[in-house]
């Protein structure tokens, strides 16, 4: 028995909210696509009124979409400003007023206003996300969100995940919730002509630079490598930086760093990932990796430090190297090895991660996942009635 609607039948509706930090998530043209064949979807967008990420025109392509009906609503306020309590209850409001059969939550429990929103939800015909198994130290205010976090999932019955061992660590704190768990899609941002230079190996760093990506272990082995004597590589290190001075002092042969430290335009993503050969991730800390979708969508090899966030998705020599977390020689042994034995491997591990993306990540596996899911909260329900 087929677990989708008929086509021909009243489609369910689904309210879908999705908050600003979490569009990534979502902003996939083939799996909307897809679910729309099955669901009515009611696509409720949450941005800051000033410095959003994303504006309306970059969903444009999405209005055409018939069966999605796309709304923007707009916060004013610092998260934990008083007023947001009317915000959320505005959010609420909304999800009540298109009477979907199942509401999908993308967002994070950790302002105090924001269980206005959560604990007045139906809890059973709710999914919401969890983007993380627990609150880690690096949550700004951790005891305050450790505290909204528990009342928030508490009162819940669905929870929706992006990666099994954080999912594992929620399932421990929550017996008694239903999880799933749906990995993250490929992060697509359009074509490049750029081509990947043929006389120097490229490794990428790429993202907002922060503590826990330990950017500065990355310097170290490159300049530990150029010490050694190879010559045959550049590091580029791209996205935004409070702090760059820190990393650029760091740097004991600049030479080999090619840097572009600001916020870059999604249009600017395609060329950069053309023109290198291999994306670094040596983070000490990660939940799941959004930038890591970037790099399979673009056959980039990823390079990652040993942490469940990443060994839950990569599969070591097809289409990821995976080295000892926090390690500077154990990453340097992965980067010897890709510089020696590039000209080999490079072509059969990009093939390799095309296999792979088509049977993990294409946007008919991932949409399927979310149609399951769905209908076996919509089922439940039925079954209750």
């Amino acid at each position: 028995m087929s677990n989708k609607p008929a086509l021909h039948s009243k489609k369910p509706r689904i309210t879908w909210v999705t908050a600003d930090y979490f569009i990534d998530c979502d902003n996939n043209y083939g799996i909307i696509q897809q679910l729309l064949q099955y669901f009515d979807i009611h696509w409720i967008l949450v941005l800051p009124a000033n410095r959003a990420r994303f504006s309306e025109n970059d969903f444009s392509k999405f209005r055409q979409l018939s069966g999605l009906n796309m709304e923007f609503l707009y916060w004013k306020w610092r998260a934990r400003n008083i007023k947001m309590l009317y915000f959320y209850d505005e959010v609420l409001q909304k999800i009540k007023k298109s009477k979907p059969d199942v509401t999908y939550i993308n967002d994070a429990p950790t302002s105090p206003f924001s269980l206005a929103l959560y604990l007045r939800l139906n809890k059973k015909k709710v999914i919401a996300t969890a983007h993380d198994g627990d609150v880690k130290p690096s949550f700004r205010m951790p005891f305050i969100s450790k505290m909204v976090f528990k009342l928030a999932y508490d009162h819940l019955k669905y929870i929706n995940m992006f990666s099994k061992s954080q999912a594992t660590v929620f399932k421990n704190a929550y017996p008694d919730k239903n999880v799933f768990t749906i990995p993250l899609a490929l992060k697509d941002f359009g074509d490049s002509e750029a081509q990947k230079p043929k006389d120097h190996v490229v490794f990428l760093f790429f993202g907002t630079i922060n503590s826990n990506k330990n950017l500065e272990l990355l310097i170290d082995a490159a300049d530990n490598l150029y010490e050694k004597g190879y010559r045959n590589f550049k590091v580029s290190i791209n996205g935004s930086c409070t702090n760059w001075e820190f990393y650029q002092e760091r740097m004991r042969h600049p030479e080999i760093f090619e840097s572009d430290i600001r916020l870059l335009n999604n249009s600017e993503i395609p060329d950069l990932l053309a023109k290198s050969h291999y994306m670094v991730f040596p983070y000490k800390e990660v939940s799941q990796s959004g930038a890591i979708k970037v790099a399979f969508q673009y056959c980039v090899p990823a390079i990652v430090s040993d942490l469940k966030g990443f060994t839950d998705e990569v599969y070591e020599g097809k289409n990821a190297f995976v080295f000892q977390s926090e390690n500077v020689e154990d990453l340097e042994r992965v980067m010897i090895a890709r510089l020696e034995n590039h000209e080999d491997d490079y072509d059969r591990i990009r093939n390799s991660m095309a296999k792979i993306n088509d049977t993990c990540y294409s946007d008919r596996a991932i949409a399927n996942n979310y149609i399951q899911m769905f209908n076996q909260v919509m089922q439940t329900n039925s079954a209750v009635k």
